[in-house]
């Protein structure tokens, strides 16, 4: 019976099969599409897996620069909180106490605090830029900058001065690198946005556009930031007569200025009396200051060579006075050399017998180069403490007081004794 089952099984089988065969040619068909769609996605999960591999290595690599960074974040707030609670005690004494002494406290705090912080950073510092006043940056700037780098122990290879006119030599810090602001500024646009103001108590316009032209010129990378307006932060009780002249004192490295070596200066006769005058407030542009000046050159070209310091262009609103043509009265252009204009002129005055010139803050430096000095105003409207400032100064460096003279004594002196005040302008 189960024999028969069997055949008769098998007969109806051979006569399907010619009915199933169109089925069987679809599934096989449709399996080798799954069997190429499979091997697709085996090829896609593996590059998936790949793709999931690098992103974790990437990720782990975020992860552990962002660990850096918080514990470096970490460092700084905790920096910051201290810092809070030693300016919130200051406030708190300044409440009870109502006086000036708590407000100084805080702002030389706030001070010593920034200057804190850079010393633990590793970035270059920018220190600047400087684009006020020569007499600020002798008196006040590179003293003050040479008492941060001193005090704080800020390593010279993070230091970046700049400042305009090749100035590296006043600061005085060995293994520092300068930026003159006249590689990334023409003296016009200095001018220009500069007049308004001298006096960077305040990070401007300019100085942020200087500090983003000195960043791209150094590589780009980050830096940190020594500006002035912290020193005029720190100063300005004593400018302001709320403060004695200890809170300048305190803050300052006085030095006196190795001359600097600039490669294109001209030669220079073997003795000379370095001389600049030019037009001020304290000595204005009239008939009798010029009639004056052109006496006091030609008595010293009697028996001097004279080295005229005129730039040859305009940084400032200070006008030079250009002397007549004299063989012992020599000039030197300076006009294509702005970047090294004061660098020339400090070169010059280092090796003078003596200076004479205008008061203001340009007399500052021949004293400071060991050099003596006299210097002529005509209206006293000039701050004197800033004159105390500076004889203090050439006292603690070993140099000569710088001589300051008004022109109407001279003219008073010349019209008593005539040959006896020659006599003495021409034994300088």
């Amino acid at each position: 019976m189960s024999s028969l089952v069997n055949r008769a099984l098998r007969r109806l089988g051979r006569s399907l099969e010619p009915l199933l065969a169109p089925e069987a040619e679809i599934q096989r068909a449709r399996l080798e599409r799954l069997t190429e769609q499979s091997r697709d996605q085996q090829q896609l999960v593996k590059t998936l897996a790949s793709e999931v591999a690098a992103y974790r290595a990437e990720i782990r690599k975020l992860t552990e620069a962002r660990r850096d960074e918080s514990v470096d974040l970490q460092g700084r707030l905790a920096d910051l909180r201290a810092a809070v609670r030693r300016q919130d005690a200051a406030l708190r004494r300044l409440a009870r106490r109502g006086g000036i002494e708590a407000e100084l406290e805080l702002t030389e705090q706030r001070v010593i605090d920034r200057l804190d912080r850079m010393r633990r950073g590793s970035q270059p510092i920018i220190v600047g830029p400087w684009t006020g006043e020569i007499g600020f940056e002798l008196l006040y700037w590179a003293p003050f900058v040479r008492w941060a780098v001193e005090k704080f122990d800020l390593p010279a290879e993070r230091l970046v001065v700049v400042s305009r006119g090749g100035t590296a030599s006043w600061y005085g810090l060995t293994n520092s690198r300068y930026v003159d602001v006249f590689s990334v500024a023409t003296p016009e646009e200095f001018r220009s946005r500069t007049e308004a103001t001298k006096k960077q108590r305040g990070v401007s316009a300019f100085d942020r556009d200087v500090i983003r032209r000195v960043r791209a010129s150094l590589g780009g990378g980050a830096t940190q930031l020594l500006h002035p307006a912290l020193m005029y932060a720190l100063f300005m009780p004593f400018w302001k007569d709320r403060a004695p002249l200890s809170r300048v004192l305190d803050h300052v490295r006085y030095r006196q200025i190795a001359p600097p070596r600039p490669a294109a200066l001209p030669p220079l006769p073997a003795t000379y009396v370095a001389v600049r005058f030019y037009f001020s407030n304290c000595f204005p542009d009239t008939a009798d200051n010029r009639a004056f000046v052109s006496r006091v050159i030609e008595a010293l070209a009697e028996h001097h060579e004279v080295v005229m310091l005129n730039p040859g262009f305009r940084p400032d609103d200070h006008a030079d006075f250009s002397a007549a043509s004299h063989p012992r009265v020599h000039a030197f252009d300076m006009s294509g050399r702005a970047g090294e204009n004061l660098a020339w002129q400090t070169a010059i005055i280092a090796g003078a017998q003596a200076f004479v010139g205008t008061y203001g803050g340009f007399a500052y430096l021949a004293p400071l180069c060991g050099v003596r000095s006299t210097a002529f105003f005509s209206d006293r409207n000039y701050f004197t403490y800033h004159l105390g400032v500076a004889q203090r100064a050439f006292s603690e460096t070993g140099s000569d007081p710088l001589e300051v003279i008004d022109v109407r004594t001279i003219r008073l002196l010349e019209g008593v004794l005539g040959s006896v005040v020659r006599a003495r302008v021409n034994s300088i």
